[in-house]
């Protein structure tokens, strides 16, 4: 019976994550797919590159390092090109060609072919990010939205996991066969979520071209925008400092994955082990908190005040952050825990709302070039961030939580004094928010 009703609650908790349409429900679940292939890939690949092909660790790191500065380049030209052709097409071609890439992996023996895939890959990876919340809310549209880029992002999470444990079978045999299995199959999941895509984008155009004909309403915003002259976003200074109030902002991420694990052996009690516990809490959190928190962006003006409301659980954290460095084992592991949730609701609402607010100010005709520029922000904080961390919070102590704290602060009033609608948008603060989240698989 106890066993049952666990079935039960946790039946009831996945459909309480679930988009609300049939179109949101089939692109979650390609992402769940999608997700695990990555988690597979992402847990075991770097062992394989070193320890079976026999690549030296430091190039491994070399190539990893130049490949993200080439992920940084590319999503604008990415994103101009699909204002161009139409933003389902390239996201499809894109997702196509990473499939054939990934599966490449299982091809490469030697340092060059090894070097030049992962770059490629990795600026296709990073260009496809921005793309995935224009084809969402092409999709979608209207109030569905958000729920549903807060869905795929929970699950998401839940497939990450799922593909992190079936890479451990993999390491455990450590057979090349092993991995090129799971190279390919990490391919198949990207065809997987094309076809899922390009299949809805064929039934929305089909309803489209009924409802022209007069048969029933539209069916949402399938119809790509009409081309027009829109100033490039690097020239848009309001948008421009938006982008890089909400980098700042996003040194959480930094913060969870870079800082902690080493703050936790270093400046408390707490045991190393705790790491992997704190990580789990903060996975289970987004998880559970994603589509509840959507629901308070449903406006623009909302989603401006939740920019307020993640800011008070962030500047907490950092108190608790500091206040663990003082205590002895136990209650060090406690405010650990209490840092991490408090985090992780911050970092939850934070992203929910400037999710919404980039798609809000993104002019339709370049919308595809205004959100892959806004992914820049985010990009640099991960290339920024974990140096920050590392060099300037751990040295300082107690000292570099309150610097977090201050930092959070300004970025903060940066993002709700830079975000929200234009003037010319001939909408108010309270219009409904058309936005989706920017998350994908990498």
């Amino acid at each position: 019976m106890t066993g049952t009703r666990r079935g039960g609650g946790a039946v009831r908790l996945l459909l309480s994550i679930l988009p609300r349409t049939p179109g949101g429900r089939k692109l979650a679940a390609g992402a769940a797919v999608d997700s695990v292939g990555s988690g597979m890939f992402l847990a075991a690949s770097t062992l394989y590159f070193v320890t079976v092909v026999g690549l030296p660790a430091v190039q491994v790191g070399v190539v990893l390092s130049v490949a993200s500065v080439v992920g940084l380049l590319s999503p604008v030209p990415l994103g101009r090109l699909a204002d161009r052709i139409g933003p389902i097409k390239v996201y499809v071609m894109l997702l196509a060609a990473r499939g054939v890439g990934y599966a490449g992996f299982a091809l490469v023996g030697d340092f060059w072919p090894y070097a030049v895939l992962t770059c490629v890959l990795t600026a296709l990876d990073r260009g496809c990010s921005p793309l995935q919340q224009v084809v969402v809310g092409i999709i979608e549209g209207g109030e569905n939205q958000a729920r549903t880029m807060a869905s795929i992002r929970s699950v998401r999470n839940i497939g990450l996991t799922a593909g992190f444990l079936l890479a451990g079978a993999v390491l455990a045999v450590q057979h090349r066969a092993a991995f090129v299995a799971l190279f390919l199959g990490n391919a198949l999941t990207f065809f997987v979520i094309a076809v899922v895509v390009e299949r809805l984008r064929r039934r929305a155009a089909v309803e489209d071209r009924r409802a022209a004909a007069g048969d029933k309403e539209p069916s949402g915003p399938v119809a790509v925008p009409e081309q027009a002259s829109v100033r490039s976003p690097f020239r848009d200074l309001r948008f421009m400092l938006f982008t890089v109030s909400n980098g700042v902002l996003s040194l959480h991420d930094s913060v969870l994955f870079v800082l902690l694990p080493l703050w936790l052996t270093t400046a408390t009690t707490a045991p190393a082990s705790a790491v992997s516990v704190l990580l789990a809490v903060n996975t289970v959190l987004t998880v559970l908190l994603q589509v509840y928190v959507a629901k308070f962006a449903d406006t623009t003006a909302r989603a401006l005040k939740l920019v307020w409301a993640a800011l008070v659980p962030l500047l907490l954290s950092c108190g608790v952050f500091a206040g663990a460095e003082h205590v002895s084992l136990w209650p060090a592991a406690a405010f650990a825990v209490l840092a991490v949730v408090l985090l992780t609701v911050g970092e939850n609402l934070h992203s929910v709302a400037v999710w919404n607010l980039s798609y809000d100010m993104s002019p339709a005709p370049a919308r595809a070039r205004y959100l892959a520029a806004f992914s820049l922000g985010t990009t640099g904080q991960h290339i920024v961030g974990p140096v920050l961390m590392t060099a300037v919070m751990l040295p300082l102590g107690s000292a570099g939580w309150a610097l977090l704290a201050v930092v959070f602060a300004l970025a903060a009033i940066g993002v709700r004094a830079t975000g929200g609608p234009r003037t010319e948008q001939a909408r108010g603060a309270s219009a409904p928010s058309t936005s989706a989240p920017t998350e994908v698989k990498t």
